[in-house]
């Protein structure tokens, strides 16, 4: 089916072009149709064309490093797709599925490079899409993101603020006022904890790309337990308290309440977590719960079953609620228990061996 330059004109995606330039590309673009549950772009494939949607809704997914699907953004008429694989002369990036039937333009490969060379329009166009796409990817890649809703995406990048710290430099320090949650984007930082009558640190771990911290202090309103220095020059993105309530609290920490869980399947059921410190623990803990405190639940889960549930909790709510949150934002199906110990209802133990680690 041949297109006019007037068919594009309407749509806003194509305004700010010439005539000429509509008139070049009408010529070059054919339609074609694709029902719904069609995947139309596959992650890792080599580029072939470039699509322009004139009806109907998709769906942008990614793969996770934690090998989950992560829904980036569901476009629709007048919006554009395919073009990042064809500008940067690599695989494609994410796949785009169709959720109802759709009616696409589709440019090919020979005719995107023709028309990007003599178009400047529409060349300078596709390059601005390509800086704004290119952005939201590399957010979208940083761990604690990776599963984040695409409408919440977007009002974090317009939140977060980026600062820059240089070796042996304090981003955090223990006993301050928590007001901020930070990622590495860049550089590495060590965590340090000093406990009460220790007159040194003591190094508890180390973080790198993508990585978040200060989050535990932000829960809990504590002041922060721990001192996070940059080991290298290292760029962080900072979002204050309040935006990070909004935005990523609410989506990974989920709570769950002890008349929900079955008392006679629930060590069938879930994998319960104590968020506590080894005494705390000793003291009284939920028949069946391992004791993971919250300060190495980070490096231990990298080898949890993804296909258990996990509940985690403490003696009321804080902890169990920042063990929820790292495990939830690293892709992991997990609740705090409401109430922690204090509130269930069922079989409690008293004693243990200090820290348990789940099987294998």
């Amino acid at each position: 089916m041949t297109l006019q330059s007037g068919d594009l004109r309407k749509y806003n995606y194509f305004s700010g072009l010439s005539d000429s330039s509509l008139e070049t590309l009408s010529k070059k673009l054919r339609t074609v149709s694709f029902p719904a549950g069609t995947e139309i772009i596959s992650e890792g494939t080599v580029g072939e064309s470039f699509y322009f949607v004139k009806e109907g809704r998709l769906e942008v997914t990614k793969k996770t490093k934690s090998g989950q699907t992560s829904r980036l953004s569901v476009i629709g008429s007048g919006q554009a797709f395919g073009e990042m694989a064809l500008l940067t002369c690599s695989v494609r990036s994410s796949s785009v599925q169709a959720v109802t039937d759709v009616v696409l333009y589709e440019l090919s490969k020979a005719d995107f490079e023709d028309v990007i060379l003599r178009e400047a329009e529409f060349r300078l166009m596709l390059y601005d899409g390509v800086k704004e796409h290119g952005y939201y990817n590399r957010i979208k890649a940083l761990q604690p993101f990776e599963l984040l809703s695409p409408d919440k995406m977007y009002v974090l990048m317009a939140r977060l603020a980026e600062k820059n710290y240089l070796p042996g430099e304090e981003i955090v320090v223990q006993g301050d006022k928590g007001d901020s949650y930070y990622i590495i984007k860049s550089g590495r930082v060590e965590v340090l904890k000093k406990k009460k009558g220790e007159e040194g640190y003591r190094e508890i771990a180390v973080l790198g790309k993508g990585d978040g911290f200060g989050e535990e202090a932000l829960i809990r309103d504590d002041p922060r337990n721990a001192t996070c220095r940059a080991v290298e020059e290292t760029t962080v993105l900072v979002l204050d308290k309040k935006d990070f309530n909004q935005i990523v609290k609410s989506s990974f920490v989920e709570n769950i309440f002890p008349e929900e869980i079955a008392l006679d399947t629930y060590l069938d059921d879930y994998l319960i977590i104590d968020a506590r410190i080894p005494p705390e623990y000793e003291e009284e803990h939920i028949q069946g719960a391992i004791n993971i405190p919250i300060e190495i639940l980070r490096e231990k889960c990298k080898g949890f079953d993804r296909t258990k549930k996990y509940i985690t909790y403490c003696l009321n709510d804080s902890r169990g609620m920042v063990g929820a949150f790292i495990l939830k934002s690293r892709g992991f199906d997990a609740k705090c228990l409401r109430g922690g110990v204090s509130g269930w209802e069922g079989p409690l133990m008293t004693g243990g061996d200090g820290v348990h680690r789940p099987k294998e």
